[in-house]
């Protein structure tokens, strides 16, 4: 892991899961926040077997579906886009 760096605060506007994992890969309405250059940029990613997937997923899909805002907090790379190992939600302001 690299050092977690929190993204803006940004809404969710993009959600797809799966295919072989139960990964989880957002995108939001914001410029693209990559601070590790990972190759692929068409998103940000839960990974499966992250210990708080299930939650992050959870609040992810609160966040899009009630146009919270969200902030990522990203570390390293996982399927060659930014990981996702935080997020903290918030009313728009």
């Amino acid at each position: 892991m690299a050092t977690p760096l929190e993204a803006p605060w940004v809404k969710v506007n993009y959600i797809s899961g799966g295919w072989v994992a139960a990964h989880l890969r957002v995108q939001t309405a914001a410029a693209f926040y990559n601070p590790e250059a990972c190759p692929v940029t068409d998103g940000y990613m839960v990974e499966a077997s992250l210990p708080g997937a299930q939650l992050f997923s959870s609040m992810l899909l609160t966040a899009f579906s009630t146009n919270l805002e969200v902030k990522l907090v990203v570390d390293g790379c996982v399927l060659d886009r930014p990981r996702i190992i935080g997020v903290t939600l918030r009313e728009s302001h």
